[in-house]
């Protein structure tokens, strides 16, 4: 009873709110908790010194319709450090859950099919309510973005270099272009764009899941430090754009954040012309490739 009073009061108090990431924020705190939630973050704080996991690093995404990239997605981030894929599937149509079986039966990934509109917060939110304690980080990311160590082989180390009080580790975003493909190219992602924005804006997070009051897109409201990564050690690269072929195709799979008609609007040629930026060549990626084409 309570708990439904605390959600009607959160719809409430976040409908005087225009942001809508803010308004987020605090209607689930408000249905939560705050009280709860910080005794509860202060004894899985202490717990945390004790902690052994099941992963070390964990990724949570949803998607719809990424499998033609599923596999090099997965492979890629196995090999810089990733343990366990927590997959939200928005009702993909393709050949997603037969890319995923083998992952699953070998218990690489964790399927979930989350069907509906906007169901981009409520499946992060899910897997933090389910999986919080399994792993000691959680990154939140999409399928079109790769977390991309620059100098070491793999993300681990870089985070053993932080503290228990660290809650959140910034990541910097570096925005890929078409390198110029009208089609898609028979290639990886990750060797067949290799051009990008000179400057890099927005990030993604790491997180640790028990020091989350809520989620978000990217970043999140945690209780603990918040630490940001230097783009010349680890970065996120987003592959946005690829090809003006494959960019069409995401208008037709709609926007896990805003829905389908967000994402019918958002993914037009004038938003591709934008985010189409192929100022410098990176070929910080490419190291990996070797392997991946091993797999």
């Amino acid at each position: 009873m309570f708990r439904q009073l605390r959600r009607l009061c959160g719809h409430i108090v976040a409908g005087f709110i225009p942001n809508k990431y803010m308004a987020h924020h605090v209607k689930h705190l408000i249905e939560y908790g705050i009280l709860k939630k910080i005794k509860e973050n202060k004894q899985l704080q202490s717990k945390e010194q004790k902690g052994k996991f099941k992963y070390d690093l964990a990724i949570v995404a949803i998607m719809k319709n990424e499998g033609p990239y599923l596999k090099e997605w997965i492979e890629f981030h196995k090999l810089v450090g990733v343990q366990k894929f927590y997959l939200y599937d928005n009702e993909s149509d393709d050949n997603t859950r037969q890319i995923l079986d083998a992952y699953i039966k070998d218990g690489t990934v964790d399927y979930t099919f989350f069907p509906g509109q906007k169901m981009q917060l409520p499946a992060y939110n899910d897997c933090i309510e389910k999986h919080k304690n399994e792993t000691k980080w959680l990154a939140v990311i999409d399928l079109d973005e790769y977390i991309v160590p620059t100098k070491e082989d793999s993300i681990l180390s870089l985070l053993n270099e932080q503290n228990d009080k660290v809650a959140q580790i910034i990541i910097p975003w570096v925005i890929f272009g078409s390198n110029g493909h009208e089609n898609k190219p028979d290639g990886l992602v990750l060797e067949s764009y290799t051009k990008r924005a000179r400057h890099s804006w927005l990030y993604k997070a790491i997180i640790n899941p028990r020091l989350v009051f809520s989620m978000g897109c990217h970043e999140h409201n945690v209780a603990g430090r918040t630490v940001s990564m230097l783009k010349s050690k680890i970065r996120i690269h987003h592959y946005h754009c690829k090809s003006w072929q494959e960019y069409k195709q995401k208008a037709a799979r709609g926007d896990a954040w805003g829905g389908m008609d967000a994402g019918q609007k958002k993914y037009q040629r004038e938003c591709f012309n934008r985010h189409d930026l192929n100022d410098i060549v990176d070929t910080t990626a490419l190291r990996f490739v070797e392997k991946l084409k091993g797999k």
